[in-house]
C-alpha cells in the first residue's frame, strides 16, 4: 500500500532540519566578535577588588584608568553577563547564573540597564564629551554567585575582565578578600574560562591571610580568570538563582505531548491490519476509480481516465488514436435526445463561502461537508453531489458556517417542471424505455461510470476529447463524489477530528520551549536535560499528529482486499487465468481499468499474450502504454486553443549577539 502521509512526512522533515537551522544559528549568533577595535581609548590601569562573602555573595569594585586619544565620546559602558560557564580544577564545565544587584558609577553619571540577559552600566554625560588624557572610573556592584555547584570540594571561579574589550589592559591587578584563610599553592589564573591557557607563573601572587593580591606587568588580550581551589564546606549556604517560569513552561511542554501522545494512543492508533486475501474480483463490485483511491492512487486524473477505460471495457463507447495521438471519443449507444425544453434546463450550481472554521459542534456530516467543499480555499463553485449538500445546508447556514452566496436550485426546478409538462415528453419517455430495454443486457454502469458517461453524453456521438472545454469538470464531480462516498467509510472520522487538537497542542509545545529557553531562561542547569526532552517533544507531537489519522475497521477490511487483488493479479498463472476467461470471456476487459489504477496494465496485458480471450473492439487506443494515457489526460485537461475561451553598545563588547547562554560576552567599550 503506497504511503497515504508522504507529503506530511516531508513537511515533517522539513520543519525539523528548520528547527536545528534555527538552533545552530541561534548558537552561532552568539560567539563574540574579536576583530572590532576601541573606540578612541586606551586602558592604563584596570584594578579589581573582590570582597567574598561565605555565602558567595561577591561585592566588586573595579577601578578603570582610560587614555582618551580622540573626542566626541561621552564615556564608557561595560556588561556584566548573569550567565555565565565556569570550568572546574575537575576540568568539568558549569553554567551558573548570578544575581547582579547596586550597580553604580562612583563620581559620574550613569544608568544601568538590562540588555539581553546582561547588566550594562553606560557612565558619562549625553550632554559633554570627556577630554583627552586619563580619567579614572569607578564602578561597584554586587555580584550574588549563588549556591556552589562543585561536588567533593569548593572552588571561587570569578573571571575578573571580560573577553573584549577592543583594546589591551595594562597595570592589571586583582584583589580578593575570601572569608576564610588560604594558600597561594591553591590559586591559579587563566586567560580564558576552559584552563587551557595558565598564566599563573606570570603573575605575580601574595597571600595575607584570607586575602590575594595578584598583579601582572604584561598587557592583557583577552580575559582573566583567577581560580581558587578550596576544601569541601568552605563556602556556606547560598541564595537559589534560579526560577521557576522555564520550569513551568518546560513542564507544560512536556504535558501537552504526554495529552497528544495519549490522544493518538486512544484514537489514531490503527486497528490490527487484516490478512490479505486472494480476490478475482474487484472487491465488493467497486468502481476502478474506488480500488485506485482505496490502493492510495490519488490522481484523480488517472482514476477518471479509468472510469473512461471502463466505459469502453463494458461496450458503451471506443476510444481511437490518430496520427497525432489525439484521442478520439465514439459513442456506440443511441440514446434518444432529450427534448428541446429538457435539453434547455440549466444545470445546478452554487457559490458558496465559508465564513467559520470548523470546530467541535458538527456533525460528522457536517464535519465532513465542510472539509470537502473548502479544502482548497474559503470559496466554492459546486457543480454535483447537491443532495449532500442540500442534506446539510441549512443548519451550516443556521449556525454560521456558510454563506451561499448563489444557488439556481429554483430556476432549474421551474424549468425542469415546464419540461417535463411539455408534448414532446411523454414521447421522449417512451422511446428511452425502449433504448434501456435494448441495453438491458450491457452492463450496468455505477455512479462513477454514470458520472463520466453523462458528461461525454453531451458531446456528441462523436468527437475528440481535446476539442470538448468543458469535460475536463468532470475531474472534480469525480473526486467529490469519492470522496464524499468512500472517505468516511474509510476513514475513522473521530480520529481526524483529533488532528486539530494535535496540531494545537504542538504549536504551544514549541512555543513553551522557545519560552523556556530562550526568553525565561531561569532554569536551573543541573535540570537542563529538560531543555532536551521538551525540544524531542515538539517532533513527537508532530509524528503524532500526522499518524493520528487511522482507518475504519472497514478500510482496514477493504484495504487488505485490495492487495490481495493486486497481489492476485500479478501472481496468477496462465491455467488460472485460463479457466477464469472460460467463465468469463469478458475477464480481461472487465479487469482492464483496474490494472491501470493499480498500476499494473503492462504486466496484465503480457499475461495475455498467449492466452485466448474474445476479443472487443475498444479501439485503437494503447491500453498497455502509460504515455497513451498521459496523452489522454492532456487531451482532456489541456484543450486544444482552438477551443478555450476563457553597533556594538547594544549587545556588549562587539558579541554579535551576547544574550542567553553567552558565557564570554562581558567587557565594554566607549559611547
Amino acid at each position: 500500500m503506497k504511503n497515504n502521509n508522504k507529503n506530511s512526512f516531508i513537511s515533517f522533515v522539513i520543519f525539523f532540519m528548520c528547527l536545528n537551522l534555527f538552533i545552530v544559528y541561534g548558537a552561532s549568533s552568539g560567539e563574540s566578535d574579536t576583530t572590532a577595535k576601541a573606540d578612541g581609548f586606551r586602558i592604563s590601569a584596570y584594578d579589581v577588588k573582590l570582597n567574598v562573602q561565605e555565602d558567595l555573595k561577591v561585592y566588586v569594585t573595579e577601578s578603570i584608568t582610560v587614555d582618551w586619544y580622540e573626542s566626541n565620546h561621552h564615556g564608557i559602558y561595560k556588561f556584566t553577563p548573569q550567565w555565565y560557564e565556569y570550568t572546574g580544577s575537575d576540568n568539568k564545565t558549569v553554567k551558573r547564573k548570578s544575581i547582579i544587584s547596586d550597580y553604580r558609577a562612583l563620581y559620574d553619571p550613569f544608568t544601568v540597564d538590562m540588555v539581553k540577559k546582561k547588566a550594562r552600566i553606560k557612565i558619562g554625560s549625553a550632554n559633554s564629551f570627556v577630554g583627552y588624557g586619563e580619567k579614572t572610573y569607578l564602578i561597584e556592584y554586587t555580584y550574588d554567585m549563588g549556591k556552589d555547584p562543585f561536588k567533593g570540594f569548593d572552588e571561587f571561579i570569578f573571571h575578573a575582565y571580560g573577553d573584549y574589550w577592543g583594546t589591551s589592559i595594562n597595570n592589571a591587578s586583582v584583589e580578593i578578600t575570601l572569608p576564610k584563610q588560604v594558600t597561594a599553592k591553591d590559586i591559579k589564573f587563566f586567560t580564558d574560562k576552559y584552563r587551557k591557557n595558565d598564566i599563573t607563573e606570570s603573575m605575580n601572587v601574595k597571600v595575607d591571610g584570607n586575602t590575594i593580591y595578584a598583579k601582572t606587568d604584561q598587557a592583557l588580550d583577552s580575559a582573566l580568570t583567577v581560580d581558587v581551589l578550596l576544601p569541601e564546606g568552605y563556602f556556606v549556604g547560598g541564595s537559589n538563582n534560579y526560577g521557576i517560569m522555564s520550569l513551568i513552561c518546560i513542564i507544560g511542554g512536556i504535558a501537552l505531548t504526554v495529552i497528544t501522545f495519549m490522544t493518538w494512543y486512544k484514537y489514531g492508533k490503527n486497528h490490527p491490519k487484516k490478512a490479505e486475501t486472494v480476490e478475482f474480483y474487484p472487491p465488493d463490485g467497486l468502481s476502478s476509480a474506488e480500488i485506485g483511491y482505496i490502493y492510495g492512487n490519488k490522481n484523480i486524473k488517472k482514476l477518471t481516465i479509468s472510469l473512461v477505460v471502463s466505459l469502453a471495457s463494458k461496450g458503451y463507447i471506443k476510444i481511437d488514436t490518430d496520427d497525432k495521438k489525439k484521442v478520439k471519443i465514439t459513442n456506440l449507444l443511441n440514446e434518444p435526445k432529450k427534448p428541446a425544453g429538457l435539453s434547455s434546463v440549466p444545470k445546478r450550481k452554487a457559490e458558496i463561502r465559508q465564513e467559520k472554521d470548523i470546530d467541535g459542534s458538527l456533525t460528522s456530516a457536517e464535519t465532513l461537508m465542510m472539509k470537502l467543499l473548502f479544502k482548497k480555499s474559503s470559496y466554492k463553485e459546486l457543480h454535483s453531489n447537491f443532495d449532500k449538500f442540500d442534506a446539510v445546508k441549512d443548519s451550516l447556514t443556521q449556525k454560521g458556517y456558510i454563506k451561499v452566496i448563489y444557488d439556481n436550485v429554483n430556476e432549474v426546478n421551474e424549468e425542469y417542471n415546464k419540461a417535463v409538462n411539455s408534448a414532446n415528453y411523454q414521447d421522449y419517455l417512451k422511446k428511452l424505455d425502449e433504448y434501456n430495454e435494448s441495453i438491458k443486457d450491457y452492463p450496468k454502469l455505477n455512479k462513477y461510470e454514470k458520472i463520466v458517461y453523462d458528461n461525454l453524453s453531451t458531446c456528441g456521438t462523436s468527437f475528440y476529447l481535446s476539442d470538448d472545454t468543458n469535460f475536463y469538470k468532470v475531474f472534480e464531480d469525480v473526486e467529490d463524489e469519492l470522496e464524499i462516498g468512500i472517505y468516511e467509510k474509510l476513514n475513522d472520522m473521530e480520529a481526524s477530528s483529533k488532528k486539530s487538537g494535535a496540531t494545537i497542542r504542538t504549536i504551544l509545545t514549541a512555543v513553551c520551549y522557545f519560552l523556556a529557553y530562550s526568553y525565561f531562561e531561569d532554569l536551573n542547569p543541573q535540570l537542563y536535560i529538560l531543555y532536551k526532552i521538551c525540544l524531542i517533544c515538539v517532533p513527537i507531537g508532530i509524528l503524532c499528529r500526522i499518524v493520528m489519522g487511522r482507518k475504519t475497521t472497514y478500510g482496514e477490511e477493504i484495504s487488505a482486499k485490495v492487495l490481495g487483488f493486486r497481489n492476485f493479479l500479478i501472481k496468477v498463472e496462465k491455467d488460472q487465468l485460463e479457466r477464469l476467461v472460460s467463465q468469463n470471456p469478458s475477464y480481461f476487459y472487465n479487469i482492464l481499468p483496474y490494472t491501470y489504477v493499480l498500476e499494473i496494465s503492462r504486466k496484465w496485458i503480457d499475461k495475455f499474450e498467449n492466452i485466448y480471450y474474445p476479443q472487443m473492439d475498444m479501439g485503437s487506443f494503447d491500453y498497455s502504454d502509460d504515455s497513451a494515457y498521459n496523452h489522454f489526460i492532456d487531451d482532456v485537461y489541456f484543450p486544444s486553443s482552438s477551443s478555450h475561451s476563457s553597533g556594538c553598545s547594544s549587545c556588549g563588547g562587539g558579541c554579535s549577539s551576547c544574550g542567553g547562554g553567552c558565557s564570554s560576552c562581558g567587557g565594554g567599550g566607549s559611547w
